[in-house]
């Protein structure tokens, strides 16, 4: 295993955050390593509750994994992270995520699962 490769026995969102803090250390001062690491752990974190609340289906292909990843990096550089968080924390019932996520034609593209999640209790 090589320093940007997280154990095999890891996942998802874990995997990615374990290779990105590893490559940071070597690339992004150690002041603004934590502030950086803390910024997209929590971007990282919508883009997984948002799958989660729109009952995405977990990827089973090469070419949705794609499309789930580039959902996960559009998260990163989301300009409406706050309206997002707050459509997640049942704040803004009456709007539909389609009318602010960037990412909406994505997630649109993703398989279902049968059961579809209220958003979460505050």
């Amino acid at each position: 295993m090589t320093d940007t490769e997280a154990p095999p026995e890891t996942g998802g969102l874990l995997a990615h955050m374990i290779a990105l803090a590893r490559r940071s250390e070597r690339i992004v001062p150690s002041g603004q390593r934590q502030a950086m690491l803390e910024k997209v752990l929590r971007r990282m974190l919508l883009a997984s509750r948002m799958s989660e609340r729109l009952g995405l289906a977990r990827p089973a292909t090469p070419l949705m994994r794609a499309v789930m990843r580039e959902a996960a990096l559009g998260c990163l550089d989301c300009a409406e992270w706050r309206r997002c968080r707050q459509w997640l924390d049942g704040r803004l019932p009456e709007e539909d995520y389609r009318d602010f996520c960037p990412n909406e034609g994505l997630f649109g593209a993703m398989p279902r699962r049968d059961v579809v999640r209220p958003p979460d209790p505050e």
